[in-house]
């Protein structure tokens, strides 16, 4: 027979649940300082760099060229039998100052106003000196030994607003473009014709960008270093020059070609010189120094705007104001490029020769500008 079968168990009761643990609050987050910037040449407060990364100081060992390679050579002749000097122009550039004792510069020729609380217009990096010297330094006595012939527009009137030195400050640049906007300090009939930015910051300020639009919109004409960012990023044009509305310069060696640190994007309109510039700097009153980096681009393109300028005054060209904006400067430019029918994000139209341009006859330039104005 089968064993009789087993009782089954009896099941126990479950335990009763265990209440959960009452959460406790966090306690509150403690307020940690912010870093605070550095005051290296590589990083602002507000993102605004000058050259949109450093202008770099060449060594002592490297003999720098001069300021007009063999395709702006024909300039100095201009300016000598011609008298194309920039003289009835104003341009103002917001950099970090001047050196108000270098022989470059002359006080009649030069007026400067620093919106640094507390600080002089006096430049102490040399970066802001460089970029007056190269759009209108004069010549002086000696400086031909090392290779300085002077700037661009030597006789243009130079309006200096310090709006940093290591470090740019958006407020600065601000209340300075506020103050171009109503200066008449040369002359009442003398208003600023030209300005040049060597400093830029990735992200667009909008305050910033809005002033300069509005000076766009005026005619005035701007120019802006494109960066020194080369390949880094997709999109590594800095702003103002990534507006689209200004003139956006990169920057070519002596030979020619595009230098490596120069940004590449689609709003590149020219490339002028950039490497291994000689210009003024601080140091003394006939200091120089040698320069790399679109910030020496930018103020040469500023001169070569002066001289335009000035050209069509004395063309008498007809209705000079509506030849005086950014769109016609750039279709002038053209003129001058060695692409001028073919646009890429590395040359954009190409290094300029200013020759292409000025060497035409008076007829030809009144008939090259108003096409450009009136479209026939």
């Amino acid at each position: 027979p089968l064993p009789p079968p087993q009782p089954l168990p009896i099941p126990q009761p479950l335990p009763p649940p265990q209440p959960l643990p009452i959460p406790q609050p966090l306690p509150p987050p403690q307020p940690q300082p912010l870093p605070q910037p550095q005051p290296d040449d590589s990083a602002t407060s507000d993102g605004l760099t000058s050259d949109c990364s450093p202008s770099q100081l060449l060594s002592n060992d490297d003999q720098p060229h001069t300021l007009y390679p063999s395709t702006w050579q024909p300039l100095q002749k201009y300016q000598q039998q011609y008298n194309l000097n920039g003289e009835g122009i104003v341009i103002a550039i917001l950099d970090s100052g001047i050196n108000l004792h270098h022989a470059a510069f002359t006080q009649e020729n030069v007026f400067h106003k620093s919106f640094i609380s507390g600080e002089s217009v006096e430049d102490t990096t040399g970066h802001g000196t460089m970029c007056a010297g190269i759009a209108c330094g004069a010549r002086f006595e000696g400086g031909e030994q090392s290779n300085w012939f002077g700037g661009i527009a030597p006789r243009a009137k130079l309006l200096v607003c310090k709006v940093g030195s290591k470090i740019y400050n958006s407020t600065a640049v601000c209340e300075a473009l506020d103050y171009i906007k109503n200066y008449h300090g040369f002359n009442s009939a003398l208003p600023v014709n030209v300005i040049s930015l060597s400093i830029g910051s990735n992200c667009g300020d909008s305050e910033i960008c809005y002033r300069i639009n509005t000076f766009v919109g005026a005619g005035v004409i701007v120019v802006c270093a494109a960066s020194n960012e080369g390949r880094l990023t997709a999109r590594n044009i800095a702003y103002p020059a990534r507006l689209g509305n200004v003139l956006c310069i990169g920057s070519h060696s002596s030979s020619g070609k595009a230098s490596s640190f120069s940004a590449v994007g689609k709003e590149i309109d020219f490339l002028a010189p950039g490497e291994n510039v000689c210009a003024p700097s601080v140091g003394g009153r006939q200091a120089l120094s040698g320069f790399n980096g679109t910030s020496c681009s930018t103020p040469a393109v500023a001169g070569l705007v002066c001289l335009v300028l000035q050209q069509l005054i004395h063309l008498s060209v007809p209705h000079y104001r509506r030849a005086h904006n950014v769109r016609v400067m750039r279709e002038i430019l053209k003129e001058m490029a060695t692409s001028s029918g073919h646009h890429s994000e590395e040359h954009g139209f190409g290094c300029l020769v200013p020759a292409e341009f000025f060497e035409k006859t008076s007829d030809e330039k009144i008939r090259i500008i108003s096409k450009m104005v009136y479209g026939v």
